[in-house]
């Protein structure tokens, strides 16, 4: 069985329940890293200059806090292991197992997936996480993707486990056809479907937690996230906030030497 997740997180993390609960080892897991949820996906995804590549490279170059070292040798790294775990799922595996959020890249990833596999004879699971769990009678945890989730407790998600039939992996397939042709700048879930959209959907969310004096731009990704339950991640939020600091909707108050996310910004004019 190949797992296959959506974040380098949860790849790590399969790897640690594998040395616990789960069957397999290393080489049975595949990372489809890409962030298919932004940028250009019309393009293929190959080892040498691509959209997807250069997309991803630009995520990786985003200094939070001015943290440079080794960049170029971690993408490199990166881009291999990811590249390499692409052509796990390209030689058409008996069985993989999906381990699905609802995280857009998530999401756009079992589309990818599902499209990649239409015409094979792979057999494809998905364990779909929940959004809240009751651990007990007093007790509900609520989860926003898999890489939030204990590397011990993988194994308790198996009972959701089950197999995706042909016409399942048709309609996914046709969907991420669709998006490919519209090939979007950005891709959201709207009621349980992934849609195209405009770079900008997020941005009265992100609106709505502008700091009413002065804060540090972390502070403002920390509310998006939680409280606004973006589920992009934290670089896109932080493009984002450039984008309002450069159109004048906020107004850096103090730049320090520590990186973008050090960075005071207000609101007031």
């Amino acid at each position: 069985m190949l797992e296959v997740c959506f974040n380098d997180s949860v790849k790590i993390a399969l790897t640690l329940a594998q040395s616990g609960s789960l069957d397999g080892g290393r080489k049975d897991i595949a990372g489809i890293s890409f962030g298919l949820s932004e940028g250009n996906i019309k393009s293929p995804i190959v080892f040498q200059d691509c959209p997807r590549k250069e997309y991803v490279y630009s995520i990786f170059s985003f200094s939070r806090y001015n943290n440079h070292e080794d960049m170029d040798d971690s993408f490199d790294e990166f881009w291999q292991h990811s590249i390499e775990d692409l052509e796990k799922l390209k030689a058409n595996p008996e069985k993989i197992r999906i381990w699905i959020d609802h995280t857009p890249d998530a999401q756009c990833g079992l589309l990818f997936v599902a499209d990649l596999l239409k015409n094979s004879d792979s057999e494809i699971h998905i364990v779909e996480l929940p959004k809240k769990i009751k651990r007990d009678a007093h007790c509900e945890i609520e989860y926003h993707g898999w890489d939030e989730v204990e590397p011990k407790l993988f194994e308790s998600f198996l009972n959701r486990e089950r197999i995706l039939n042909y016409q399942e992996i048709e309609d996914l397939s046709n969907r991420w056809q669709i998006l490919k042709s519209e090939n979007a700048p950005l891709r959201v879930v709207e009621n349980d479907m992934v849609i195209s959209a405009d770079i900008s959907y997020y941005d009265d969310l992100i609106r709505e937690v502008f700091p009413k004096d002065t804060c540090k731009i972390a502070n403002i990704i920390g509310r998006v996230l939680c409280m606004q339950k973006v589920l992009t991640g934290d670089i896109f939020i932080a493009k984002r906030i450039q984008n309002f600091i450069d159109n004048g909707e906020l107004t850096v108050m103090c730049d320090t030497k520590n990186g973008f996310y050090s960075t005071s910004v207000s609101s007031l004019k």
